[in-house]
């Protein structure tokens, strides 16, 4: 039940069993229409760039990750970049633009650079939105608005694109199914991770950075884990796949290390479990997010349900969104607020609302 008196965030986090719900909902009915002429679009093309930034970038990487592993010819670049450097990537593809506001400052330009040039596939969240006008198809991701820290909007994109990729890839049934059972099992994940809230106390406290590991389409979970470290706690936070933390990055780690690793079902997940082991062995506090069972046996879990790597992203971030919220919660802070950054960033250069 929801209590007004408490931060927005912590609603926002409890609203999505029930915005997703209306998420799936809406793609499987009046919303399937656009997936379909998305889809048909993606399956034509020679190469995909999916593009955005932060939060909406971060949502893209499990569709990489499961289009490519089906033979598609598919990148994801960060809008800036793209928009800077790699504009010619966008030659012969389709190019799939995902953007919360569809209006933050390099998807205006990419869509002014490459509109008439490149078919645009849009995903946002406002209809009325610039790259929802100008793009050659565009999803509306029908999510509940978040206060300004993308949780609801995370989550709902992340469902989005996994629905336009079981279209792209003739798996639409197979991608609705698992969709509805990670809906189903999101209020008691979430109603775990509320109860377990002051558990991150010992971990978080001490103000060391946290770091945050994993593998494939986990790598969405660690980055937006890192995002929500920066944006709800002001605190540091590190990602990085966990292969590269065993070439170099691992001699830092001593007493007052913290690591997060994502340990999805999947062909790494025994490979992820041993990092953790032996973080935990150099002395290291380490938690690992995912499925438990007896192959986690003595180290710290935030147990999730089981689901396969590809959808594991819509569920393994909710504790990291409590975690994000606890130590903001410790610090004292206005919870949910930003400092220096409006939600719609419009300005490449400077942050006109300091």
């Amino acid at each position: 039940m929801h209590n007004n008196d408490s931060p927005r965030l912590l609603r926002d986090i409890q609203a999505q069993p029930e915005t997703l719900a209306g998420v799936l909902a809406y793609h499987s009915t009046a919303g399937n229409s656009a997936i379909s002429e998305a889809a048909a679009l993606l399956r034509s093309a020679r190469r995909i760039v999916i593009t955005g930034m932060g939060a909406s970038l971060f949502a893209s990487i499990p569709l990489e990750y499961y289009l490519s592993s089906r033979g598609a010819p598919v990148m994801v670049l960060e809008a800036a970049e793209f928009l800077h450097y790699r504009l010619r990537d966008a030659e012969g593809a389709v190019v799939l633009m995902v953007s919360r506001s569809g209006d933050s400052v390099e998807i205006a330009r990419l869509v002014d650079a490459l509109h008439g040039r490149s078919p645009i596939v849009g995903v946002t969240n406002e209809p009325g939105s610039l790259l929802a006008r100008r793009a050659d198809c565009c999803l509306h991701l029908r999510s509940q608005p978040d206060e300004m820290v993308a949780i609801q909007t995370y989550t709902a994109s992340v469902l989005t694109l996994m629905l336009l990729g079981g279209a792209v890839a003739g798996e639409w049934a197979t991608a609705c199914d698992e969709a509805s059972r990670a809906v189903a099992e999101l209020p008691g994940l979430i109603e775990r991770c509320s109860v377990a809230m002051p558990d991150w106390d010992v971990f978080l406290k001490g103000g060391a950075p946290v770091y945050l590991m994993g593998r494939g389409p986990s790598c969405a979970s660690m980055f937006e884990g890192v995002l929500l470290f920066h944006e709800t706690a002001k605190a540091p936070a590190v990602g990085m796949p966990a292969a590269s933390f065993r070439h170099g990055p691992v001699e830092m780690v001593d007493g007052g290390f913290r690591g997060l690793i994502f340990v999805p079902n999947g062909c790494t997940r025994d490979l992820n479990l041993a990092l953790a082991r032996d973080l935990d062995r150099f002395g290291g506090m380490v938690r690992v997010i995912g499925p438990g069972g007896p192959e986690a046996h003595g180290l710290e879990c935030c147990e999730t349900p089981a689901l396969s790597s590809s959808f594991a992203p819509l569920l393994e971030i909710v504790p990291v969104q409590f975690a994000a919220l606890r130590l903001a919660c410790l610090k004292g802070l206005k919870v949910g607020g930003f400092r220096y950054t409006p939600q719609v960033t419009r300005d490449e250069a400077r942050f006109s609302n300091v």
